[in-house]
């Protein structure tokens, strides 16, 4: 017991991806003894919200040869299913596979990395919620929803994408009802809907394709609405020649009108040789984050405003599977889109009248459901999120929001600044809190990154650490 309360500690708040990865890392790297703590509320750590047990239907928005958990060892998540998942029959680098299964891999990665741990690197799961923390002359004193207290040195927020905010509306009375369903990620409200129940879903993102997909694997036979401001729905992933810019992003002004025209003016030049847009668009990966920083804030605005959504649907493409998914339904006539604002609810006995206004016109009209389905996405203004950490953070000052509402100000290390500025030693956060920063920062390629860097910066910061000097040494190689 006396050895265990010497151990610098180390909470990790969240069980998805970035939380797991981060514990993750601190188990492979650190040599003398840490103890730490992974404290997840919902899930098993590994799985989060994504990567939870969901339909088949719900694939990975990425083939499987981008998915590897290591940037240093590209084939890691190919050879994972290919071992452990399909002997018997090998899964392809250009194959869409279930979510589910990403979830039980990165669980699998998370018991590897606890069984050959040093001695004296322990890791301790919790299934728990942290409502509030203090700082003590000995750390950090976390306060959790089951009435226990945590002792720590350092912490880290992975606390993943926030639910979607309710749609803005003059009267939110709807929203208590048992016909709404604000959080899409929900495998009992999707169990709940009725074969032949008219269904709309807000939004039309990826969740919304997801759930088109679910509903048509359960025989679904109702009518479904999708209503978004602009209507539009994710482009398909298809294989395309890698392309080579020919041109320096970083060289152009930091201006939004000039990189589209030449973006639009690189995809013509692609497409005339018999190349694919998708090439040009993946091409930019590599500079996203340093052209989203390079950008003023009113240009940053900017591209929220206008080019957004269409940089989403093509930036974040689905599996094809899916996306046939939505003619098939729409060959059936089953499935309806409308561009349009939504401005209300009125709920009757056996269904609910939907209010829209579509887009461009001044008219107004009305669909007839049984079920609304809240598909937007995560509502990431930290200044309005209700979570009690959060909250308590924000109150202590602790945590600030980014001007943009993206997301938390931290420094270039995923170090939180309070509302003095200050960057904290102790306080970390990591993938979707950083979007006003970085932008690109909710997928796998850059999370695992900034798992990997963020574990060595906080076993820098705990003197009483020392780290495995190969296996970081390792892992630098592979960063960008």
């Amino acid at each position: 017991m006396g050895n265990q309360a010497s151990k610098p500690v180390i909470a990790i708040i969240g069980g998805g991806f970035s939380g797991t990865m981060i514990a993750v890392h601190l188990l492979r790297t650190a040599v003398t003894p840490l103890r730490i703590v992974l404290i997840e509320r919902h899930d098993e750590p590994g799985r989060g919200v994504a990567y939870r047990d969901q339909p088949e239907c719900h694939l990975l928005n990425v083939r499987a040869e981008a998915m590897s958990a290591f940037p240093a060892e590209p084939d890691h998540f190919l050879n994972w299913l290919n071992t452990t998942y399909s002997p018997c029959h090998p899964v392809g680098t250009t194959e869409f596979v279930p979510r589910r299964l990403y979830g039980a891999y990165v669980q699998s990665i998370l018991e590897q990395a606890r069984s050959t741990a040093r001695r004296g690197v322990s890791l301790e799961q919790r299934a728990d919620e942290v409502l509030g923390l203090r700082r003590t002359e000995a750390g950090t004193r976390l306060r959790l929803k089951t009435g226990a207290t945590l002792n720590v040195q350092q912490v880290v927020l992975a606390l993943g994408n926030p639910g979607p905010a309710d749609p803005p509306i003059s009267d939110a009375t709807f929203y208590s009802s048992a016909r709404y369903q604000g959080h899409a990620w929900s495998t009992q409200g999707l169990l709940s809907i009725q074969r032949d129940d008219s269904v709309l879903l807000i939004g039309s993102g990826l969740t919304t394709l997801d759930w088109l997909a679910a509903l048509r694997d359960r025989g679904h036979r109702g009518q479904v609405h999708v209503v978004s401001r602009r209507g539009l729905m994710p482009q398909l992933h298809r294989a395309a020649p890698a392309h080579h810019l020919s041109f320096d992003p970083l060289s152009l002004p930091p201006r939004v009108s000039l990189l589209l025209k030449r973006l639009r003016s690189e995809i013509e030049a692609a497409e005339a040789k018999g190349g694919d847009w998708r090439g040009v668009i993946d091409s930019l990966r590599p500079y996203t984050q340093r052209l989203w920083q390079r950008l003023p804030a009113a240009e940053q605005r900017r591209f929220l405003r206008h080019v957004r959504p269409y940089w989403e649907i093509h930036r974040h493409r689905a599996a094809p599977k899916v996306v046939e998914t939505v003619y098939e339904l729409m060959r059936a006539g089953r499935l309806q889109t409308m561009a349009a604002r939504l401005l209300g609810f009125e709920e009757t006995a056996d269904s609910v009248n939907v209010l829209l206004q579509p887009r461009g016109t001044e008219k107004l009209v009305t669909r007839t459901v049984q079920r609304v389905i809240n598909c937007t996405g995560p509502e990431s203004n930290y200044r309005r999120l209700n979570h009690p950490l959060v909250r308590d953070l924000r109150e202590q000052g602790l945590i600030e929001a980014d001007a943009l509402g993206l997301g938390l100000n931290t420094d270039d290390h995923g170090a939180l600044r309070a509302t003095t500025g200050e960057v904290s030693r102790w306080l970390y956060t990591l993938g979707p809190s950083r979007k006003g920063q970085l932008w690109e920062t909710t997928a796998v390629p850059e999370i695992r990154v900034q798992a990997q860097a963020l574990a060595h910066r906080m076993l820098a910061e705990l003197p009483s650490v020392t780290v495995d000097r190969a296996v970081r040494k390792l892992e630098l190689r592979s960063q960008p």
